[in-house]
This record gives C-alpha cells, structure tokens and sequence, in this order.
C-alpha cells in the first residue's frame, strides 16, 4: 500500500522506503560531540555545523526517485518531533516521510511496527550500528551498514543504495495518494526509558 508523503500542497504516493540514522550515516558522531538535549534545530546548526554533512549525497541518489520516502528511524527521535526533524532535513524535504515514532521502543521493532502499519514491504534501511537489528543472520536483509566515520559519503554504501533503488525502481506501480498512518508524536519526545 503505498503512503503519501511530501510538503507541498499536492502529496505523491510512495511505495519504498529508506529508514534513515542520522549519527554515523549522515555525520560522523563527533560532529555532535557535546550536544545535550533538548535542542532545537536552529541551535544545532549553530553549534553544530558539521551535523549533516553528508545529506546532499542522499538528496543526489534520491533525484530520479519520487517513489521513495525517507523515514527517521535515529535516536534523534527521541528528542525532536517530527516537525522538528523535517526542518533538520530540509534539503530532502520532498521525500521526507516522518519518523518511526514510538521513542520507547528500539530501533528494530519501531521500523517493523511502522512496515506493518503502512502495509510496505520495499524498503533498506542505513544505520551504522548492528546491534539495533538483533537476530540470526538474515534478519535485516537490507540492512545497508555504513562505517562511523564515513557514512554515507562512501562510495561502497552509495552502490548499495543505488542498487536497491535502481533494482526496485520498475517494479512499482503508479497507485492514488493514501494517508501515511502515524504514531502522533508532535509534542517534544522525552528521555528514553
């Protein structure tokens, strides 16, 4: 079932989806070294200008693919909302999907909460830290692992991307905007349990 995302006043269905880690992905994790939260967007640019370095390389991989959504699954969902997180991804701002909510679950069952709730079955998801995607080998098969340091500025990881998204890319059908369901978390996020 494909979702509808997207800022403008004409949302466009998508029907893949990328679950996106923001430290170790989109930044090193000392690019925001000595940030507490809570924090709003203006005050991390500010005091953190080396946070999100790399999103112009995902904004360049996404261009001929309006099929995709890019969901937040990084802890950074704890601490903003979804509002909050858009505005720290502006650049993507077309693909931009919301975020996995429920910041009292881990990572892994709040991305397979969020498939089932939104009925997709196409999706990869970028993270550096296996230890979200517990189980036995297979578990996440497009789990994409990007090195700490790196991100998504390596060409390797790029290739895997690009990958998925070239080799899904004729398999989806044009279908009518739905509603993207939501966990409804618009108020700041709390400490996690």
């Amino acid at each position: 079932m494909p979702i509808s995302i997207g800022v403008s006043p004409e949302p466009y269905s998508v029907s893949r989806v990328i679950f996106l880690d923001f430290d170790g992905v989109l930044h090193p994790p000392r690019a925001i070294a000595g940030a507490r939260p809570p924090l709003e967007p203006h005050e991390i640019r500010a005091g953190w200008p080396a946070t999100f370095q790399h999103l112009g390389v995902l904004k360049d991989l996404l261009q001929e693919h309006s099929d995709i959504a890019v969901v937040v699954s990084s802890s950074w969902r704890i601490f903003l909302n979804d509002a909050q997180l858009g505005e720290l991804l502006a650049p993507i701002a077309r693909w931009y999907g919301g975020s996995i909510g429920n910041p009292q679950t881990g990572r892994d069952v709040a991305i397979r909460a969020w498939l089932e709730l939104n009925a997709i079955t196409d999706y990869v998801v970028l993270d550096d830290k296996p230890k979200f995607f517990p189980g036995p080998a297979g578990a996440w098969p497009t789990l994409i692992l990007c090195e700490s340091e790196t991100g998504i500025s390596d060409i390797s990881v790029q290739q895997k991307l690009r990958d998925w998204m070239n080799q899904h890319a004729d398999c989806n059908s044009p279908a009518p905007p739905v509603e993207r369901q939501s966990f409804g978390h618009e108020q700041r996020r709390g400490e996690p349990l």
